[in-house]
């Protein structure tokens, strides 16, 4: 699965250009033409990178890159900002706001591509680092004392944007632990641990969807845990086809924590 790029640039010139570079280099690209388009498309395209101008109407790079860093879900999502304005007050109120790197205009693009290249591998470093820590975590819980293993984890598989926040606070409530990965690509090899109480599926994960993920799978139909399928937007769903091969459904944009906990607790 292609990395997603947002380019947020209001000269329709400039923007052709940076999109056709990046879809050349095998990129997914999505485009808006100021910042207020910006932060909606952020929130729907949900990319691995942002490109912007500084300089926009309606909203400047520095109020998108404001509300990006407000919303938790995407606080995090490297912005790289393209601008003429390169000075050093410009570059340091950017770095304040939580900017990750400068490209200037007129754009070298041999240096933008290098750039998305070196932010992309950051991304990616971090997120094994995230999982290797839950794994660490996951190993210590093991190692405890079976009397002190009072319920084993759940198996959380979920694209690392989305928010789960309500399902962990329900867990959290139940006193299950859970780890949380996010490659779909690897599910053979957690549920090769049989050590999960439960799996708690989004419908895409950072590298390929949940029916692929499943279709891949040696050992989905052979485990006996329940398995619980997260749908961010009920109104989006399309394919259903592969619905019947979990226990539950669960509607992120309708269901309450309540609604949640009742979904889950008869299973722990």
């Amino acid at each position: 699965m292609s990395a997603r790029i947002a380019v947020v640039e209001d000269e329709a010139e400039i923007r052709s250009l940076i999109v056709e570079e990046l879809e050349d280099e095998g990129y997914e690209v999505a485009s808006a033409i100021n910042g207020q388009e910006g932060l909606e498309l952020v929130q729907s395209f949900k990319p691995q990178l942002v490109l912007s101008d500084i300089t926009m109407p309606v909203l400047d790079g520095y109020g998108m890159l404001q509300g990006l860093r407000e919303l938790k879900a995407f606080h995090s999502t490297p912005v790289v900002f393209l601008s003429a304005l390169a000075d050093r007050r410009h570059i340091i109120a950017g770095k304040k706001m939580g900017v990750d790197d400068y490209v200037t205009k007129p754009i070298d693009f041999e240096l933008l591509l290098a750039t998305v290249e070196a932010r992309l591998r950051e991304v990616e470093r971090m997120t094994k680092e995230k999982e290797e820590q839950m794994v660490k975590l996951y190993n210590s819980f093991m190692c405890k004392p079976e009397h002190e293993q009072r319920v084993k984890p759940a198996l959380v598989v979920v694209q690392e944007w989305l928010d789960i926040d309500a399902v962990e606070t329900v867990l959290k409530k139940l006193g299950v632990p859970f780890i949380v990965h996010h490659r779909g690509s690897q599910l053979d090899t957690y549920l090769r641990e049989k050590a999960y109480s439960m799996l708690i599926m989004s419908q895409n994960t950072n590298d390929q969807s949940a029916p692929l993920s499943i279709k891949k799978s040696e050992l989905f139909d052979d485990q006996k845990m329940p398995f619980f399928l997260l749908i961010e937007d009920s109104k989006a769903a399309q394919d259903m086809s592969y619905w019947d091969k979990f226990t539950r459904v669960i509607s992120l944009d309708r269901a309450t924590e309540e609604d949640i906990h009742e979904v889950i607790s008869p299973h722990v």
